[in-house]
């Protein structure tokens, strides 16, 4: 019997968007918690990857191997509905259920109505600790009075909702273990790469948190701090993921990378001191670059950086509360491109107050940041952000657990927008590589046709 089961409702068989890129990665956040389980001692803990699983039937078999007394969710907006089905059948077979992530908290009467016993709130690894250890000690069952004295969770008694007190932020992060990474659980991804892609890539964090207050960006686990790793503890997990896995590159999934200069720095220093240079790539703020740092970055590997450009209209972005010019973003490409490191983009269309003309000028801006990878999306709210709150009386609902609401223009244009985009940029990139082929054709004839649907649809 195992005493805990971690698991998740991401199914890549689901994902068509996924599909396509292929740059599928372990959910760190699972393995941070599995680790801190097990350091902790006392039960057995394993966790089950619902990635390259066919659907949630597969999670049945998985329940009968395992049999745990407690079962716990990671909750995300797009795996919710699928959730409900997985929780019911845990809770068909009289299992502890638990749930945490940046969905749950925001939608605590649903995730208790699927049969969630407790949410965590916020960083998990110490208050699941605690959880597991109360369940411990009461013969696997809830002592509603004594779990109110633990921190970080909410969960519902005589049908009311109770909240306990945050718990205190975990400082510093190097009191953490390593996430739990095995061979077995690597090996879907690095065959999903190299199939794709031909190389293979990790994740790793050096930090948690933002201090950036972007009106659509949900903070429900980290909240606004930003608390960050010590350089070395950094480089030893990284030689150690090196060592064992051998990966062709490392993706920092930190939000913002580039935030504090002065540990970039000395992280990039150090990296060369040790002689343990790798590729990776990051998220960085634009404004925070310069040709010094991105040359000490290009130095340690560094070959791409993501930047949050959003839209080439400045008045959207200040509706955003981005904190950034376009000027900015412009400004840090170009110090990138100087550097030998390529550019990717985040874009996001619809944003309140966006217009046809904002789009183009989106469109535009783009043809002059020439990023080697743009990643689009269409506005939709999430619960707990500023964007929300804003657009709340104009919600028409929900699909696929994002929410709906009355946009400026019709979906369709938006649609249409972002093929005008994307066949826009494959288009450019395929001329300045001189790829004189079908796939030129087609981009030739791609963009005008969707240019055309976009201005004729409102």
């Amino acid at each position: 019997m195992t005493d805990v089961l971690l698991t998740h409702a991401y199914f890549l068989a689901g994902d068509p968007r996924e599909q396509e890129l292929m740059r599928p990665f372990p959910p760190l956040g699972l393995q941070y918690l599995v680790a801190a389980l097990r350091e902790a001692g006392g039960v057995a803990v394993e966790w089950w990857d619902a990635t390259f699983q066919p659907g949630p039937e597969a999670f049945v078999p998985v329940l009968w191997d395992h049999d745990p007394r407690l079962v716990g969710f990671y909750g995300h907006t797009i795996t919710r509905p699928v959730t409900r089905g997985m929780v019911a059948r845990c809770v068909a077979e009289n299992r502890r259920v638990v749930a945490g992530g940046p969905d749950p908290v925001q939608y605590l009467d649903t995730y208790f109505d699927m049969g969630v016993e407790v949410v965590v709130i916020g960083e998990g690894e110490r208050t699941l600790v605690a959880l597991v250890d109360h369940l411990r000690r009461n013969g696997w069952r809830w002592d509603e009075p004594s779990l109110e004295g633990i921190p970080g969770i909410a969960f519902r008694r005589n049908g009311r909702v109770v909240r306990t007190p945050p718990r205190p932020l975990v400082r510093p992060l190097d009191q953490l273990p390593w996430p739990a990474r095995e061979r077995a659980d690597l090996s879907a991804y690095f065959e999903a790469w190299r199939a794709r892609h031909g190389e293979t890539a990790l994740s790793m964090t050096t930090s948690r948190g933002c201090p950036y207050h972007c009106t659509w960006c949900s903070k429900q686990v980290y909240g606004d701090t930003f608390r960050r790793r010590e350089v070395d503890a950094v480089i030893d997990e990284l030689v150690d993921l090196r060592t064992r896995f051998d990966p062709d590159q490392i993706w920092f999934v930190d939000d913002m990378f580039t935030i504090n200069r002065k540990w970039v720095h000395q992280f990039c220093e150090r990296l060369v001191e040790r002689g343990a240079v790798t590729p990776f790539y990051v998220i960085g703020r634009p404004e925070t670059l310069d040709a010094e740092l991105v040359g000490a970055l290009r130095q340690a590997g560094c070959y791409r950086m993501y930047v949050s450009a959003e839209s080439g209209a400045q008045h959207v972005l200040d509706a955003m509360r981005k904190e950034s010019t376009v000027e900015e973003v412009e400004r840090g490409a170009a110090l990138l491109r100087g550097a030998g490191i390529e550019l990717g983009v985040f874009v996001m269309l619809g944003y309140p107050g966006e217009e046809k003309g904002d789009i183009l000028a989106t469109r535009d801006m783009l043809r002059r940041l020439h990023p080697e990878v743009t990643l689009l999306s269409v506005a939709h709210p999430m619960k707990g952000t500023a964007f929300h709150d804003a657009v709340s009386e104009r919600i028409t609902g929900e699909e696929a657990g994002r929410l709906q609401f009355r946009m400026r223009h019709s979906p369709r244009l938006y649609d249409a927008a972002q093929r005008m985009i994307w066949a826009d940029q494959s288009l450019r990139r395929r001329l300045a590589a001189r790829d004189f082929d079908a796939g030129l054709v087609r981009d030739l004839l791609r963009y005008p046709a969707w240019r055309a649907v976009f201005a004729a649809v409102d």
